[in-house]
């Protein structure tokens, strides 16, 4: 497998695409917070309010970690870590 160098990185960082894709996932997120922020995930079990925050929770981290996701990151929760081509 071929682990993007830094250059490859920063370069599909700045793509159109890339671009869009974050701008969504930064909006889905903060959308979320929205939503809990106005009582969405309120409910009078206490069960029930505790598993769709925790499930929220994981959504809204797993949207910054491609939102915001650097090329240290990249390389750190790569399988190898080795750079090739670098």
């Amino acid at each position: 497998m071929h682990l993007a160098t830094e250059a490859e990185f920063k370069e599909w960082l700045l793509h159109p695409v890339t671009q869009q894709v974050r701008q969504m996932l930064e909006a889905k997120r903060e959308e979320l917070r929205r939503q809990w922020e106005g009582g969405a995930f309120t409910d009078y079990a206490l069960e029930a309010v505790a598993l769709v925050n925790v499930g929220n929770l994981g959504t809204c981290k797993g949207y910054a970690f491609v939102a915001e996701l650097d090329y240290e990151q990249f390389i750190a929760e790569s399988e190898d870590g080795k750079s090739v081509g670098a």
